[in-house]
């Protein structure tokens, strides 16, 4: 994984989660059903993102900041010199070619990557965020595990009934967990509805609260939660994912009440929304809550009372949406930004041709006698040397040798030629072929064509430089926004939390107010559960301790959120 690669899924992931929440947008008047689904397939396309960039055919855009810097080689300077030489003269020879990477071990250090190199070092801050993100995401996964293993069935008669009304068959688990804020529904093969122990004391609220998380199970909303919390822990950087996440939890919390509505009077089931809202103070963990946060809570209970429900779902505006979101990700998956290619540099000014020599002058003519000299007579030949003695046999008995050649006797001499011109000699002053003004004229044109050449590739590599920095600032300025938006998400956190702490220590002062406690107790008494003074009390105390538990969690999220405001890390 690249710097650059980092870089493209940045932008790609903003184009195709800003698509889904404007294609959502538009569709005000559908369903929560309907936008839940174009939120979900938005989702699906975020998480296949990266195998649709590297399978799909490449559609490349030329673009003046690209993803990556191509550097330009370096120009070279081609010079023609008219053959005006001698056609005897030999051609000069070649320099030897010189690899550069060759000659240039610093560019291999630098190609080699170091820890100067800021692609590491953002490369390094996006895994930080993923193991962050992702590790928030297994730990909330890991403690519904151990709050499911811990909890216990119910045994209520009037639960059972209010499960088996809603349920409409389906095999769902109802358990109640001593841990659980609020109740909750999760799981997908085996899915488990967990009641918290305050909720197990209000049967009257059974109806409302079961038709709503049996809701979820029958839609199939958690394993949707879960592939929307992947996607942000994979595009942790990108305001816009988390964004599209909230609009999906909040999308599935609308359409599960439209689907409780129908099975329990609206202003009953309001009321229940807004009592456990209160007494929740948010869900931490993945799982669909009826108390899902204050942020949608107004709006969902604004709907519920004016009537604004919207429970019928599906139509073609709804799969022409869906079939635009795929539409809008696919070539935005594909699409690559290339570089353009720098401008060609104006063609140098054809030399100037030579101009014409100027005719000879007449010859001068020089009149000089002709001597005509006889050629001396040559020596007499030497002797004939004597031919040489027979040697002796060679080793006896063998075969004699063969009597050497007599030698060739030397040519006679040839007289010499006579002159064939016997006439006067006449001198002729002839114009040399080579023109040096000629030679020195092009030599001068060739080296203002490779100078042009020169300060042509110069321009193309101070383009480039000027490019790489645009990319620099860019990088540097997503990375600035990523910190941004998780230190706002931090600061959310806290906020919640300390919002909760408040709740907390709000309902340990009530539990202090004797006449409070007596009205508690008698109605807990009507009930058949006995209950004490000493026991509100002791929960007070509890509270108080777990309050400032949370106070203490929501400082530290606000110290590690202003670490990452200035940049710390």
């Amino acid at each position: 994984m690249s710097f650059a690669f980092l870089i493209e899924m940045g932008w790609k992931s903003a184009l195709i989660s800003g698509a889904a929440l404007l294609l959502v947008s538009a569709m005000k008047g559908r369903s929560p059903a309907d936008r839940g689904a174009v939120l979900k397939l938005g989702v699906v396309m975020l998480l296949a993102l990266p195998a649709m960039t590297l399978l799909l055919p490449a559609l490349q855009v030329e673009t003046k900041i690209a993803g990556s810097v191509v550097a330009s080689p370096a120009a070279a300077a081609t010079i023609d010199l008219p053959l005006t030489a001698d056609a005897s003269a030999a051609a000069a020879p070649a320099p030897p070619y010189v690899d550069p990477a060759a000659a240039d071990p610093i560019s291999e250090m630098v190609g080699a990557g170091d820890w100067n190199d800021p692609g590491s070092l953002f490369l390094l801050l996006y895994l930080g965020g993923l193991f962050m993100v992702g590790g928030r995401l297994v730990a909330g996964l890991w403690t519904l595990r151990r709050w499911t293993r811990e909890a216990r069935p119910v045994e209520s008669p009037e639960w059972q009934a209010a499960l088996r009304r809603a349920a409409g068959g389906r095999n769902i688990r109802l358990l109640v967990s001593d841990e659980a804020c609020s109740p909750m529904s999760w799981g997908w093969l085996r899915p488990v509805i967990l009641l918290d122990r305050d909720t197990i004391d209000e049967p009257d609220d059974a109806d409302a609260i079961l038709a709503h998380e049996t809701a979820h199970v029958l839609r199939r909303d958690w394993p949707a939660l879960i592939l929307s919390r992947l996607a942000v822990a994979l595009f942790w950087f990108n305001p816009l994912v988390w964004r599209l996440d909230r609009e999906v939890a909040q999308q599935a919390e609308e359409a599960a009440d439209s689907h409780a509505i129908d099975r329990v009077e609206p202003a009953r089931y309001a009321q229940t929304l807004l009592d456990w809202a209160r007494q929740s103070g948010g869900v931490l963990v993945p799982a669909n809550a009826i108390a899902a946060g204050e942020p949608g809570l107004v709006r969902r209970v604004k709907k519920i009372l004016e009537g604004r429900m919207t429970p019928r779902s599906g139509s073609l505006w709804t799969v022409l949406a869906m079939i635009g979101c795929v539409a809008i990700a696919a070539p935005v998956a594909a699409l690559q930004l290339v570089p353009e290619a720098p401008e060609a540099p104006a063609a140098p000014e054809a030399p100037a041709a030579p101009e014409a020599p100027l005719p000879p002058n007449p010859p001068a003519h020089v009149y000089a006698a002709a001597v005509t000299v006889p050629p001396a007579v040559p020596s007499a030949p030497p002797a004939v040397p004597a031919a040489p003695a027979v040697p002796h046999a060679v080793h006896a008995g063998l075969v004699a040798p063969v009597a050497p050649v007599a030698p060739i006797p030397p040519l006679a001499p040839v007289a010499p030629m006579a002159p064939r011109w016997a006439g006067p000699v006449v001198a002729v002053h002839v114009r040399p072929l080579v023109d040096g003004e000629a030679i020195e004229r092009s030599v001068e044109a060739a080296v203002e064509h490779a100078q042009a050449q020169a300060e042509a590739a110069s321009e193309a590599a101070e383009r480039a430089g000027e490019a790489a920095e645009r990319q620099g600032a860019i990088a540097e300025r997503s990375a600035r926004i990523a910190m941004a938006a998780g230190a706002r998400g931090m600061m959310r956190g806290a906020d919640q939390m300390e919002r909760s702490a408040a709740n907390m220590r709000s309902q340990a002062a009530q539990f202090r107010d004797r006449a409070w406690r007596e009205r508690t107790i008698a109605k807990e008494a009507a009930r058949g559960h006995h209950v004490t003074h000493e026991d509100l009390i002791e929960a007070a105390s509890d509270m108080d301790d777990g309050a400032r538990e949370m106070i203490e969690g929501a400082r530290e999220m606000r110290r590690e959120a202003q670490r990452m405001e200035r940049g710390d890390g």
